[in-house]
């Protein structure tokens, strides 16, 4: 079973083998590369499941003929955009779950969407990204200004050093994460609309801040 990590990774990569696939003229292997890429996918015990997914659809692409480190390149040029394409998804979805009445998948969904976005820094910087706990320390480097702690005193270290846009990212990313469980403990029983605007607030922040403190603006494209 995938863990919720690779499946965004998993929706990145197909929307970009598309993306890809339409820039160097080679449509029709787009189905081709998707299904041989979701064959093999996940990689078990991947620390840095978006660079290996890259790097997948390169091989994939040699296979076929194509130029693997040209692909290499060419997929990770279009990641970003992916990125943003699939975050625009989800952010769709959840609106569109919790108009249903389905609090907790719209609050999951939307828990993607930051995923995606923390995970997308993360790799960009070769940082490991596979889990929560990974993405919590990277929202704390980005926070802080330092390196990717490694170490629980690291970790600590940072938190304690956060300026205050870091803070309000690690604050509204704790939140985002934690939604889903307070929605399922009943927390916003009486109150389901509270959950709708909450989640959408959280989401919005953790992905606002993180380009920010990145350095990174989302591609319109």
């Amino acid at each position: 079973m995938k863990t919720r990590m690779e499946k965004v990774t998993e929706d990145i990569t197909l929307t970009a083998l598309k993306r890809v696939c339409s820039t160097t003229k080679t449509p029709p292997l787009t189905e081709k590369l998707q299904e041989a890429f979701q064959a093999g996918w996940p990689i078990p015990g991947s620390e840095y499941p978006m660079n290996d997914a890259i790097g997948g659809a390169a091989r994939l692409a040699g296979s076929v003929g194509q130029d693997p480190d040209t692909w290499k390149e060419t997929m990770a040029e279009a990641w970003q955009p992916a990125v943003e394409t699939v975050v625009a998804e989800y952010l769709k979805s959840a609106r569109e779950s919790f108009q249903r009445g389905e609090h907790a998948q719209g609050a999951e969904t939307l828990t993607d969407a930051v995923r995606a976005t923390i995970g997308h820094i993360a790799a960009s910087r070769n940082w490991p990204h596979s889990t929560d706990d990974s993405l919590f320390r990277t929202a704390a480097a980005l926070g802080s200004g330092a390196g990717w702690p490694q170490s629980t005193e690291e970790f600590n270290q940072a938190l304690a050093s956060l300026s205050k846009d870091g803070d309000y990212l690690n604050s509204a990313l704790g939140a985002s994460i934690g939604l889903p469980r307070s929605i399922a403990f009943g927390t916003y029983l009486e109150d389901p609309e509270n959950a709708e605007e909450n989640g959408l607030g959280f989401a919005t922040v953790v992905i606002e801040l993180a380009h920010r403190l990145a350095g990174q603006e989302p591609d319109r494209g």
